[in-house]
This record gives C-alpha cells, sequence and structure tokens, in this order.
C-alpha cells in the first residue's frame, strides 16, 4: 500500500514533493511520443469536423424554426378568419 510519507531514494534530507495520489510529482510528466502528437492531431480534427456538423445542424433548425414561425402565423391568421366566417353564418341561422 503506498505511502503519504516521501521515499528518501536520492540520499538528501530534503523531503520528494509528492502529488495528492502519493505519486512523485515527476512521474506525471511524461514526454508525448511522436505517435501520440498524430493522435491528438486526428483527435482534435475529428472534434473540429463535429463542432462543424453541429453549427451548421444549429443554423439548419435555426432557419426551419423561422420558417415554422412565419407558417404557424399565417395558420392562425387563417383560423381567425375563419371563425368570423363560421361565428357570421352562425349569427344568420340563428335568426332563421
Amino acid at each position: 500500500m503506498p505511502s503519504s510519507k516521501p521515499h528518501n531514494q536520492h540520499g538528501t534530507d530534503a523531503p520528494m514533493q509528492m502529488g495528492l495520489d502519493f505519486i512523485q510529482e515527476n512521474q506525471y510528466i511524461i514526454a508525448p511520443s511522436e505517435g501520440d502528437t498524430v493522435v491528438e492531431a486526428e483527435l482534435f480534427e475529428k472534434l473540429e469536423e463535429k463542432i462543424s456538423t453541429l453549427l451548421s445542424n444549429y443554423a439548419a433548425l435555426k432557419e426551419e424554426k423561422r420558417m415554422l414561425a412565419e407558417e404557424n402565423a399565417r395558420l392562425q391568421q387563417e383560423r381567425e378568419g375563419l371563425k368570423g366566417r363560421i361565428d357570421s353564418i352562425l349569427s344568420r341561422l340563428e335568426g332563421v
């Protein structure tokens, strides 16, 4: 089991800096290899593609929302016109 006490491997009395999970500080520093850089570039390209797709989908949905709002307004006006015509027909029928 790892100990929270620093191990003195260097023969000095100075305590070794430890991370929160009791790993020596220098164990976190791992230089990326050339293959890692290629993988990172590919990941960034995929991320860029996904963001681009997301933005184009957002723009398309925004345009569709605008068109549907216009159609909804037109249909509401048409409905109000039909309601007026039905009301006038019903009032004429009541007079008969």
